[in-house]
């Protein structure tokens, strides 16, 4: 009897784990199938500026600050679509003001990828309407990239 109580104990105790480990298995693993359109790829919802780099255009992208107190720093994000067949490096940029910077992905931006880089303005020692140009350096010589900035500073 003892025996058969054991091994009882035994099955129990080996089904006790093996479900445990499904039920660890099914909650904590990422599920593909779980996933969103939010959550995927170059297409997801994005609500900042997005723009597409295609071959033999300028891609231009437009930033309108608004109304920036003085002294203020103003951050904003831009996506950029990559709609060429090859991937393109944004390599550098030059600028026409001090005040305004850019910060450029580390890698390429692959075929049908995106990249996002973030403008920065520091209104500290601009007055009024201002506008500023950036134009960014790519891998590809047949592709462009320039950024308008404006705001208007109180």
């Amino acid at each position: 009897m003892p025996m058969r109580r054991s091994l009882l104990i035994g099955i129990v105790a080996v089904v006790a784990v093996v479900a445990g480990a499904l039920l660890y298995v099914t909650v904590f693993t990422p599920n593909d199938d779980n996933r969103t359109a939010e959550n995927e790829g170059p297409e997801r919802a994005y609500s900042g500026i997005e723009a597409e780099i295609k071959r033999d255009t300028v891609c231009e992208v437009l930033v309108d600050l608004g109304c920036v107190r003085y002294s203020d720093t103003v951050v904003k994000n831009i996506r950029l679509v990559n709609k060429t067949d090859a991937p393109i490096a944004l390599l550098d940029y030059q600028t026409t003001c001090r005040c305004t910077w850019l910060t450029l992905p580390n890698s390429a931006i692959a075929p049908n990828d995106y990249a996002d880089i973030e403008l920065t303005f520091d209104s500290r020692g601009e007055f009024g309407s201002i506008g500023n140009f950036l134009s960014i350096a790519t891998s590809n010589e047949s592709v462009e990239v320039v950024v308008w900035m404006s705001a208007d500073i109180e």
